[in-house]
C-alpha cells in the first residue's frame, strides 16, 4: 500500500512517528512508534522493536532509551517490518526533530534497498517555534511539559504520542483545521519524501547566513574535515555556541560537525548566535534552575526577540 501525500485536507489527520537508534548510524533503527490521529483525536498507536543491521548497540544509545540486544534479538529487521509500517502511514507524517526521524527512515530504506515512498511530513519542533515564539528551548520534553503533556521520554510510542499532542495543540492554538492549513497560515513549509530524494521541512524565518571564513572561533582548533556541504542541512548558515561537557563526543568534534555542515561556531553568545548547545549535565542543571552566564545571555537575547534557541546535547545529536 503506497502512502500518498494528502493535499487540501480539511481535517486534522496525520501519523506521528518516532525512531530510536541502536548506535550512531542513522540506519540502526531499533524501535519505532506510530500514533495515528484522525480529526484531532488519537485513533490508534503502535510500537515495534527492530533488529538493527549490523547488530550493535552503543552504550550511549542504550543509556538514552534502555533498549538492549536481548530485547530485539527476535524482532524483525527494518526490511521485514517496512510493509507493516507503510500500510499504517495513510496521512502526512509528523515528527519532533523531523530532520532526525526522516533521516533514520531514509537511511533504513537505503540499507534495505527499498525506494522511498511518496509522502509529506511536518516537524513539531519547527511548528512549535512559530506557535510559541520566545521559548528558551524547543526540546520535546520542554514543550510537552509546557503544554501539560505527560509521557515517558525516549520510548518511541510515548514520544510519538507527545509529538501528536503538540501538533494538535498548535493547530488549535492557531485555529488551523489541518496541518496543511497551518502551513498556509504561518511561515513554515512541509517536507516531502519521494522516490529518489527528499525536501526538508523548515521555517521561512530569515537567518543571518555566514560562511565558514567569518566564524568567531579559534581557527587553530576547528577546521572543516569534509568537502561538500549539504545546503539543506539545518546547521547550514547557523551559528553555534557550546557550553558544558559533551557526553557523546568531545566538544571539538561537535564543532567540526557544525563546520562540516555549513554552520559556524562562536566562543560566546551574542546577537548573531542561533543555537546554544548544552552538554547533557548542563541541560539537566538548566532544567533544574541553574543558569550559567551563557545561558543567561541566551535567555536575555530571546527576551528581546532574537532567534536564539537552547539545545540539549541530545537535540543537537538528533539534528546532526
Amino acid at each position: 500500500m503506497s502512502a500518498k501525500p494528502v493535499t487540501g485536507d480539511s481535517s486534522l489527520d496525520f501519523v506521528a512517528i518516532d525512531f530510536e537508534t541502536a548506535n550512531s548510524k542513522r540506519s540502526s533503527a531499533c524501535s519505532v512508534g506510530l500514533v495515528r490521529v484522525m480529526n484531532g483525536q488519537v485513533a490508534e498507536s503502535h510500537h515495534f522493536l527492530i533488529r538493527p543491521e549490523p547488530f550493535f548497540f552503543d552504550p550511549f544509545n542504550v543509556a538514552i532509551h534502555g533498549i538492549k540486544e536481548v530485547d530485539v534479538k527476535d524482532a524483525p529487521c527494518f526490511r521485514e517490518l517496512w510493509p507493516q509500517l507503510q500500510a499504517r502511514i495513510t496521512a502526512p507524517l509528523v515528527a519532533h526533530n523531523a530532520a532526525f526521524d526522516m533521516s533514520v527512515l531514509r537511511h533504513a530504506l537505503d540499507e534495505a534497498g527499498v525506494p522511498y515512498p511518496e509522502m509529506d511530513y511536518f516537524c513539531t519542533r519547527v511548528i512549535s517555534r512559530v506557535t510559541w515564539p520566545g521559548r528558551p528551548t524547543y526540546a520535546l520534553d520542554y514543550i510537552a511539559e509546557m503544554l501539560g503533556i505527560d509521557f515517558a521520554h525516549h520510548n518511541a510510542e510515548e514520544d510519538a504520542r507527545a509529538c501528536a499532542s503538540i501538533a494538535v495543540a498548535a493547530c488549535r492554538q492557531l485555529r488551523a483545521e489541518s496541518l496543511y492549513s497551518l502551513e498556509k497560515q504561518v511561515e513554515i513549509w512541509k517536507g516531502a519524501l519521494f522516490p529518489g530524494g527528499y525536501l526538508p521541512c523548515g521555517t521561512s524565518r530569515p537567518t543571518q547566513c555566514r560562511t565558514v571564513s567569518d566564524r568567531h572561533v579559534r581557527a587553530s582548533e576547528v577546521t572543516a574535515t569534509a568537502g561538500k556541504i549539504d545546503r539543506n542541512h539545518p546547521f547550514c548558515g547557523n551559528a553555534f555556541v557550546f557550553t558544558g561537557t559533551m557526553t557523546a563526543m568531545p566538544r571539538l568534534v561537535a564543532m567540526e560537525e557544525v563546520i562540516n555542515r555549513g554552520g559556524t561556531c562562536q566562543d560566546s553568545v551574542n546577537a548573531t548566535t542561533n543555537f546554544l548547545v548544552l552538554g547533557e549535565k548542563g541541560y539537566l542543571g538548566y532544567r533544574s534552575g541553574f543558569k550559567s552566564n551563557k545561558m543567561k545571555k541566551a535567555e536575555s537575547l530571546i527576551a528581546k526577540g532574537l532567534p536564539v534557541e537552547i539545545l540539549s546535547e541530545r537535540d543537537f545529536l538528533a539534528l546532526l
